[in-house]
């Protein structure tokens, strides 16, 4: 804080109004409009002052950086619904539905940035070279759906519906894309060959369901942007190396989902099960094109992958008293992908370079497979990980003791590789922990034909959160505030508290480019995750 500061300040408004009006009403009958609308706003300023004399900068070419950034974004929806309802004499309920619905997304993000600045000076026109960056995104999405679900007599449960989609990124913004959906539950312990096992599960469902959705491209994908460009000391534009694709469209997914859901012992069990496996189609792509073609790569369409997994999810209540009740549950989710068609040839995306770690687009392969310098016999590049997890597991648990209330959850990641670029850059800095033994010298010798030392497995377990608090009774309240106060609770809890892992990182669980589904493992030192400490206190008058 005495040299570099890095400041953030983000102002957040959000905001929702709903509207609904009975259109028609008799005993069996009922016809309703709902008009729902809201907003999220929000506004981000960064600052960040690097000065010269600090020992990274002292090397630079520019030494000194100040950056300033403004980040507006706008999120708007506007819904308009029609829902009847209709039950008949001998127990069906028929709920039917229809609806139209808006949205719009507006961001607007620049960023100033200014290098070799004036010693003792911030502001970034007090700089020897400046450069300004501006990123505008708009999109547009209307659809509308109609669904139908059925209720007959609590035991079997049937839905079906289809939605359009339409949107300002497809290639055809005035086409509706479809997609339908159909689902069955059947609830087996409402039947009367299950009154024998009431004692063991008193609850038990089986479920299958089918449905189809679009993932829309950017609303870049079909545009070819503009790079301002001195040319002849005059200012103006040129093509930029991606290119524009006019015929764009969603990618498709096409998912089935079966389980069942069963509650055990009068509910001192619960045991949920859930297989899916999604067919994406028309694969939103970004391969590399010739040079000949006067662009870098382009958005397409172009392949297939198939997404399958499982979720296991199991609660008990081990002790269930009038003053003590302790209730757990643990979660259990695995998924695997596979590339299983690709129009173009296979090509590596994410990262900063393909000697420095990359992931790999090729039929047969996980999109997210990892990897570097290394190659095979045949010369086809060797897959050094993949930054898929094996598993997660969740265990959360929850304790009521008398007017005490404690809980804790601990999450565990099992595999799933991370690209450790923070362990190059200190070993490029001399700062590495095993730098004195000379493993950091052995493993910049072999940088540019080996990247294998700087993929290392991600695997951590996790105390994510911690509370206790305590409901203050109300014969203390009353002698404490009378009648003014209805209820007291105060508390403290932490988050982020424990973190066990082989990882040499500070913490695996980085995301270098956000939230993107393939390339975030990328670890090049971010600030770690904060260990976190939060009093609270609650009452209502």
């Amino acid at each position: 804080r005495d040299a570099l500061i890095n400041e953030e300040t983000v102002h957040r408004t959000v905001g929702s109004a709903r509207v609904r009006l009975n259109l028609f009403r008799s005993a069996t009958q009922n016809l309703d409009f709902v008009l729902q609308t809201g907003f999220d706003y929000y506004s981000q300023f960064n600052l960040v002052f690097s000065p010269p004399e600090l020992q990274f900068e002292r090397n630079s070419d520019q030494p000194g950086h100040s950056l300033d950034g403004e980040t507006r974004n706008l999120n708007s929806n506007l819904y308009l619904n029609l829902t009847h309802l209709y039950g008949t004499a001998n127990g069906m309920l028929f709920r039917t539905s229809a609806g139209l619905q808006f949205e719009n997304q507006e961001l607007n993000n620049t960023l100033v940035e200014a290098r070799a600045v004036t010693v003792t000076q911030k502001n970034v026109d007090q700089a020897g070279a400046v450069d300004v960056f501006q990123d505008i995104q708009k999109q547009y999405d209307r659809g509308f759906y109609f669904q139908e679900e059925i209720d007959l007599q609590g035991k079997l449960f049937l839905t079906g519906g289809v939605r359009g989609d339409a949107s300002s990124s497809h290639g055809d913004t005035d086409k509706y894309f479809l997609y339908p959906k159909a689902s069955a539950s059947l609830r087996l312990s409402q039947f009367d060959f299950w009154k024998g096992l009431k004692e063991i599960s008193n609850e038990f469902k089986i479920r299958i369901a089918y449905g189809e959705t679009g993932n829309s491209p950017p609303p870049i994908a079909k545009y070819i942007s503009l790079v301002p460009r001195n040319i002849g000391g005059l200012s103006g534009v040129l093509f930029d190396t991606r290119r524009g694709n006019p015929e764009i469209k969603p990618e498709r997914t096409k998912e089935i989902e079966t389980g069942f859901d069963a509650t055990l012992y009068n509910g001192r069990a619960l045991f949920e099960f859930t297989y899916y496996r999604q067919n994406i189609s028309d694969l939103i792509l970004t391969p590399s094109l010739p040079p000949s073609s006067g662009s870098s790569e382009e958005f397409i369409n172009g392949g297939e992958m198939r997404t399958q997994g499982i979720e296991l999810s199991l609660g008990v209540v081990p002790i269930r008293k009038e003053n003590l009740r302790w209730t757990s549950r643990l979660n259990f989710y695995k998924t695997s992908s596979e590339i299983t068609k690709l129009d173009v040839d296979p090509f590596n995306i994410g990262g900063f370079a393909t000697f420095l770690g990359t992931y790999r687009i090729q039929e047969g392969w996980s999109p997210t497979s990892i990897i570097g310098a290394e190659k095979e016999a045949d010369g086809s590049f060797k897959k050094l990980g993949d930054e898929t997890p094996d598993f997660e597991i969740g265990f959360n648990n929850r304790f009521s003791v008398g007017k005490f209330n404690l809980g804790f959850h601990f999450h565990w990641k099992k595999g799933g590789e991370v690209i450790n670029l923070g362990k190059l850059i200190t070993d490029l800095g001399g700062t590495t922990e095993d730098y004195d033994t000379g493993a950091a010298q052995e493993r910049l010798s072999k940088l540019g034909t080996e990247t294998a030392p700087y993929i290392e497995d991600g695997s951590y377990i996790k105390l994510r959160e911690a509370y206790i608090t305590y409901t203050v009774g109300r014969e203390t309240l009353k002698s404490l505030f009378g009648n003014s106060v209805d209820y007291l609770r105060i508390g403290l809890s932490g988050r982020n508290l424990l973190m066990i892992t082989d990882y040499t990182g500070y913490d695996p669980e980085v995301s270098q480019f956000g939230s993107i589904p393939i390339g975030r493992s990328v670890d090049t030192i971010p600030y770690p995750s904060s260990r976190s400490f939060y009093f609270n206190l609650s009452f209502g008058l």
